[in-house]
């Protein structure tokens, strides 16, 4: 099994917002920790984000699954999501 796949991620929200920053940061965190590439794409374009409810950003995608809304998930659960999207 190729364990070097790159996860992505999509990051929704605009970058001077606290969540964001936090779920990007516990993200980068998980990534270190575990050892998987993640190609993160930040959308920040007020166009992009007007499809959303603005009570639900900061959004993260991992390889299509939502996986945040608002607040950053637990580290440990951001390290076992980018373990399970490695190998799948």
């Amino acid at each position: 099994m190729d364990t070097t796949k790159t996860v992505h991620a999509i990051l929704y929200g605009a970058a001077d917002c606290r969540r964001y920053r936090r779920i990007k940061q516990r993200l980068n965190e998980a990534a270190a920790a575990t050892g998987v590439a993640v190609a993160l794409e930040e959308v920040n374009d007020a166009a992009a984000l007007a499809r959303f409810n603005p009570i639900t950003l900061p959004r993260l995608y991992v390889e299509g699954q939502l996986v945040a809304t608002r607040n950053a998930p637990a580290a440990a659960e951001l390290r076992r999501i980018l373990q399970a999207k490695r190998h799948a």
